[in-house]
């Protein structure tokens, strides 16, 4: 699980600590540390755009990536929506997909845990083929 969070990370990159401590005291969120309420990891806010992908349906919908930790990511929909419990994650900036579990769902917003990566740019198998599609025609 620690290659995801690296690459995640990776992504988020162009913020630095001071930045993300600036933005989060301007939005009005307090810091939080790994130990406080329920998180065991240390959580990194990203606000990344990406979508969630369910290949038996065929679909997609957007969403935007708030923040990660070592074990998985919060995402917010736009909406409440219907999600399988198990769904792809893709970041439309990254070209890596994430398979995602539901960890816990509260409105709109959602805890996934989130699985190694496959690289879109490079795909090695039909299913990295058919989300390379899905993720060109979202973005």
């Amino acid at each position: 699980m620690r290659s995801t969070f690296r690459s995640i990370s990776l992504l988020a990159a162009s913020y630095s600590d001071d930045e993300d401590r600036r933005k989060v005291q301007a939005d009005g969120f307090p810091s939080r540390d790994a130990n406080d309420g329920r998180r065991s990891m240390a959580r990194r806010r990203v606000l990344l755009g990406a979508i969630i992908v369910d290949l038996e349906a065929d679909a997609f919908v957007r969403c935007r990536l708030e923040n990660v930790s070592d074990g998985g990511a919060c995402l917010k929909l736009s909406e409440r929506r219907f999600l399988p419990p198990t769904f792809w994650l893709v970041p439309t900036t990254s070209g890596l997909a994430y398979k995602a579990k539901i960890a816990w769902r509260c409105d709109n917003r959602l805890g996934v845990s989130l699985g190694d990566p496959g690289d879109l740019n490079d795909p090695a198998n039909l299913v990295e083929r058919r989300l390379r599609r899905i993720w060109h025609l979202a973005c």
